[in-house]
């Protein structure tokens, strides 16, 4: 069980973005980046629309051990301009990002 379990947690640090957690109000994906990439931003409005509420980006933690990132979107009513993230970050994935182009 043990093996199982550490498996399942190495092959998610090797994931470019995977959700890790939600409870309904807020949402955390981890990524290989710093900043909260195109597709994980996509994926939170995505999942917050499911509730007819709107994905604002709220922080981001290091993973040290793992070299990932978590990003805590929390679902509202409404949101900041620009989604709450930072002016460099855009809120659409880039074309490496969308799975039409790969």
């Amino acid at each position: 069980m043990r093996k199982l379990l550490f498996l399942a947690f190495a092959l998610s640090a090797c994931a470019p973005t995977v959700v890790t957690e939600y409870n309904g109000d807020s949402i955390r994906i981890q990524s290989n980046s710093s900043k909260p990439p195109g597709l994980a931003v996509a994926e939170a409005q995505r999942i917050c629309g499911t509730q007819g509420l709107k994905a604002e980006y709220a922080s981001t933690f290091s993973h040290q051990s793992t070299l990932t990132y978590s990003h805590l979107f929390l679902c509202l009513t409404s949101t900041k301009p620009n989604l709450g993230l930072p002016q460099t970050v855009s809120g659409a994935p880039n074309y490496l990002e969308s799975t039409a182009t790969l």
